[in-house]
């Protein structure tokens, strides 16, 4: 999630920039400023946007082929967005570089490129702050009283059937190395500590990692408070 974070400031510092010196050079009548070094920081700006995006995006490809999940609809409207801004700025280029009877189309482009950026973050990691502070308070209070304690026999092949389906293509359940994209998961609440957060292993922790992860995980946060008691119960087996 800090890495996620720091990639969109960074992306939205970058796109402000780029919109700022565009019409700074654009769209005064008055020119006031070193129109040359605004050009200047204007390209050197698109670089460094161009190395960012393709990290993030190098690292959500990454991320994807690991978890080897089908696309959620909105998941799907950000490979959409990231596709579209790709293609635009490679067009971007090609006007300003090689198809110089387009460069007019240009400026428009910037615009359309930096909108996209905008709601791309907006609704990745805008999306995953905002429901991760409304979720916060509402899993502290349900942690206060126990899952175990308003049902004590949790249906253990229940929770194999929902571990299969929503943690398998990441966690092994008979190892405990880091060969997929996540860790083994096998004793893991018989040891001291949770294999990445370093929190103690307890049940509490595992459904906080569960609903609001720590570092790469995604969120379950959709999982009702029966199938994570039984996805618990499994895990216990292990």
């Amino acid at each position: 999630m800090i890495l996620k974070i720091s990639l969109s400031i960074l992306l939205i510092i970058s796109s402000l920039f780029a919109m700022y010196t565009m019409f700074e050079i654009f769209g005064k009548t008055e020119r006031r400023k070193d129109m040359d070094l605004l050009k200047k920081l204007h390209k050197i700006n698109g670089r460094i946007f161009f190395i960012i995006f393709l990290a993030g995006a190098i690292f959500c490809i990454y991320y994807l082929s690991q978890s080897k999940q089908e696309l959620s609809p909105r998941a799907t409207m950000h490979v959409f967005s990231a596709l579209s801004i790709f293609l635009l700025l490679m067009l971007k280029i090609n006007f300003i570089r090689y198809y110089r009877q387009f460069y007019s189309y240009a400026k428009l482009l910037g615009i359309i490129i930096a909108l996209l950026t905008f709601n791309l973050l907006f609704f990745s990691t805008g999306y995953s702050l905002v429901t991760g502070s409304l979720e916060k308070s509402s899993i502290e209070n349900k942690i206060e009283t126990p899952l175990f304690a308003k049902n004590g026999q949790s249906n253990v092949e229940k929770g194999k059937v929902l571990f299969q389906r929503n943690c398998s293509s990441c966690h092994y359940t008979d190892k405990k190395d880091f060969k997929r994209a996540a860790p083994g998961l096998k004793d893991i609440l018989k040891e001291k500590s949770l294999p990445v957060s370093k929190k103690p292993a307890t049940v509490e922790n595992v459904i906080n990692q569960i609903k609001k992860p720590y570092r790469y995980m995604p969120s379950f946060a959709d999982l009702s408070d029966e199938e994570i008691e039984n996805i618990i119960a499994y895990l216990k087996t292990l």
